[in-house]
């Protein structure tokens, strides 16, 4: 905003400059030294404005943090469990004759008991 309000004000005082300064009479038809003159005026003035609208630096010291203290947690304590196993079960294959099962013929077999 301050920039706006720089640059309205510069065209306001340069509009003024050419509206109040009346045109010289210039035998010849040139007029290179109020070019010139008018031209380092400009600077000037364009200088101390854009002076007075520029920000301030500001310094500041950078923080300084005190210093964190330093958390150290054990480490984590694992327990394992004895893994129960359950015994190896005996097995015995054995042949199961055929046989009538009411009005069905079983045929003869293997069987599996496990104990």
């Amino acid at each position: 905003m301050k920039r706006w309000i720089a640059g309205i004000l510069a065209v306001a005082v340069l509009g003024a400059m050419v509206v109040a300064v009346p045109r010289p009479a210039v035998a010849g038809g040139h007029a290179n030294g109020y070019f010139w003159g008018g031209l380092a005026v400009g600077a000037i003035t364009g200088l101390a404005v854009g002076a007075a609208f520029v920000p301030r630096p500001v310094y500041v010291a950078p923080p300084v943090y005190p210093p964190q203290p330093v958390y150290v947690e054990p480490a984590p304590t694992v327990v394992y469990q004895p893994v129960y196993v359950t015994p190896t079960p005996v097995c015995a294959n054995y042949w199961v004759n055929g046989y009538w099962y009411g009005p069905n013929w079983v045929a003869g077999h293997w069987e599996q008991a496990c104990r």
